[in-house]
């Protein structure tokens, strides 16, 4: 009698507890949702990365790269991306020259052969 008890009780605190999570993830569903705007950079659920162009109810328009776009339903979004840097800006810093410090060397070890006498 005592152990039916126990187990209708762990049974129940398991409900609760599943009840709870699917509420949180609701919630943080519903502020994404919130958060996609115009111009906004977003990943899909399939990894594509795109920034928002226009927003039609349930539909977003992304553009991937410039000039190709693609339509989606707007719960494809899986997270909002911070806004990329310029790709002039990365170019700059590539051609900017850097000194690169001395490399030690160092004489390499080479591994004993083995003569067989014969």
């Amino acid at each position: 009698m005592g152990s039916e008890v126990v187990l209708f009780a762990l049974l129940a605190v398991m409900i609760v507890f599943m009840f709870m999570n699917n509420k949180k993830r609701k919630k943080q569903a519903d502020e994404l949702q919130a958060g996609i705007a115009v111009g906004t950079w977003v990943m899909l659920t399939s990894g594509i990365y795109g920034k928002v162009t226009t927003i039609d109810s349930d539909r977003i328009t992304i553009e991937t790269t410039p000039g190709s776009s693609i339509s989606v339903n707007k719960l494809a979004v899986r997270q909002i991306e911070p806004t990329p840097e310029s790709p002039v800006k990365k170019v700059a810093e590539k051609s900017a020259p850097t000194k690169k410090p001395a490399a030690k060397t160092t004489a390499a070890k080479k591994p004993a052969t083995k003569t067989s006498a014969k």
